[in-house]
């Protein structure tokens, strides 16, 4: 089965959305940056897609969270 995916990380001071072969938009705040990671990753979810977003911490640590395909985080 396909899954996605997705990152936000921190890169030269900016947070930005990673994924494969893909490296989109920087954003100011982690916040910011998650936000815009959720709204790209509900098209496929939405789809039945799953998709694991890889979030970095204020501290460089990687959590990694499964986002269901039902809609509910």
């Amino acid at each position: 089965m396909t899954e996605i995916h997705y990152g936000v990380v921190r890169v030269a001071g900016r947070w930005r959305l990673i994924g494969q072969g893909l490296n989109l938009d920087s954003y100011d705040s982690r916040k910011a940056a998650t936000r815009a990671a959720l709204r790209l990753t509900s098209f496929a979810t939405g789809l039945g897609v799953p998709v694991d977003l890889h979030m970095q911490d204020e501290n460089g640590g990687l959590r990694r969270k499964r986002l269901r395909t039902d809609g509910l985080a």
